[in-house]
């Protein structure tokens, strides 16, 4: 016996649970992907949420270790370029955009 959820009207024991008893196509690829866990939590916690996720989640992460991969050279922005499949331009944009905000942050201190 699995935990109990607590549904509208009554309790059901969670292995009761089945993909079918998802009540969309999104709940039932989080239910195929995720688990029947997550699912069900997603229910029980953020029911009447619209859940949207964005088409480049891990933009800020790569965002990140492109920064941290950058070594000063011009080398360096051929390479991560390439890796990260962002042109030279944006790739420079985007330095200089950190640069200027860790500028402005230790200026701040």
């Amino acid at each position: 016996m699995g935990r109990e959820i607590k549904t509208e009207h009554t309790y059901v024991d969670i292995d009761e649970i089945s993909i079918d008893d998802m009540p969309c196509e999104m709940l039932k690829e989080i239910y195929a992907t995720c688990g029947k866990e997550v699912a069900v939590s997603l229910m029980e916690h953020q029911n009447g949420v619209f859940i949207m996720m964005p088409a480049h989640p891990f933009k800020l992460l790569e965002n990140r270790l492109m920064v941290r991969e950058f070594d000063g050279t011009t080398a360096s922005i051929r390479n991560i370029s390439r890796k990260y499949d962002i042109s030279e331009v944006r790739l420079r944009g985007l330095l200089r955009k950190y640069l200027k905000q860790k500028t402005n942050k230790t200026d701040h201190h």
